[in-house]
């Protein structure tokens, strides 16, 4: 009969600090990964779906923040140095990840505006070139998509068997992985609207160096190439402003995550 009473409390405080799935953020965290692994599914290379991948992961990391600011979140973590300490990683892996993509859609808005140039001026040389540089930067997106697998390379250890410990870090490695895998798909459909808008460009080059032949086969083409051109446009700028919204999200992230390490929060 005296044990009884101890097994209930025990129960009691467990439940007091364990954000448990019926929390509200807990609850609001794991229907943003939901939403994530949804689009991550389906995704295709249409402005609306990159447009929606950004914003999807966007929400998914502001959940992420609202969650490492549970004081329940915070005291968990404080005494979870391994898996703080592997949290932290993956997020350095995103922030560098989503910066590099960010700095290589600067470059592709500059190499984009010498090829509409070039052509406006039928300047073969200058096509060649701007195709060449463009085409480096569609590797390097796709070499940064996979190393984004590198993010996960913690995410599948068990770090802990203490169950207030195991559930949270459980559902802040699910949420990265979701991040990371988002971000993949995210780099290689902006690739795909990249490829599109250069293999158009390169098949008009033969006319373009040989202009007695423009008359006869770049009408359709140049349409083509105009569709092509004002995706690719939007594409940059809709990955420029998105990727920026996300990066910052991902630092605040990483920030909160080290001041709960240091002790600050």
């Amino acid at each position: 009969m005296t044990q009884r009473p101890k097994k209930r409390m025990a129960y009691h405080v467990r439940s007091v600090s364990l954000p448990c799935e019926s929390h509200p953020f807990m609850a609001n965290l794991k229907e943003k990964i939901n939403v994530v692994g949804s689009w991550v599914a389906g995704a295709d290379a249409s402005l609306a779906s990159i447009e929606a991948g950004l914003s999807h992961i966007e929400l998914l990391l502001s959940a992420v923040s609202e969650f490492l600011n549970l004081s329940e979140t915070k005291s968990v973590l404080q005494h979870a140095a391994t898996s703080t300490e592997c949290l932290l990683e993956s997020f350095l892996y995103l922030v560098d990840s989503h910066g590099s993509m960010q700095s290589e859609m600067v470059a592709m808005k500059q190499h984009h505006f010498e090829v509409q140039s070039a052509l406006r001026r039928h300047d073969s040389a200058l096509i060649a070139s701007s195709l060449k540089s463009q085409r480096r930067i569609e590797k390097e997106l796709s070499h940064l998509a996979t190393n984004l697998r590198a993010t996960t390379k913690f995410l599948n250890l068990n770090l802990s068997s203490d169950a207030s410990e195991a559930e949270i870090v459980d559902v802040l490695k699910e949420a990265i992985g979701t991040t990371s895998a988002a971000s993949m798909v995210l780099l290689n459909r902006v690739v795909a609207v990249m490829v599109a808008a250069s293999t158009a460009v390169a098949s008009l080059t033969s006319c373009t160096v040989r202009p007695f032949k423009m008359r006869s086969c770049n009408g359709e083409k140049e349409m083509v190439i105009h569709e092509k051109f004002e995706e690719l446009e939007g594409c940059i700028e809709m990955v420029e402003r998105g990727t920026e919204s996300v990066l910052r999200n991902l630092v605040n992230s990483r920030v909160l995550l080290l001041n709960i390490q240091s002790g600050l929060l």
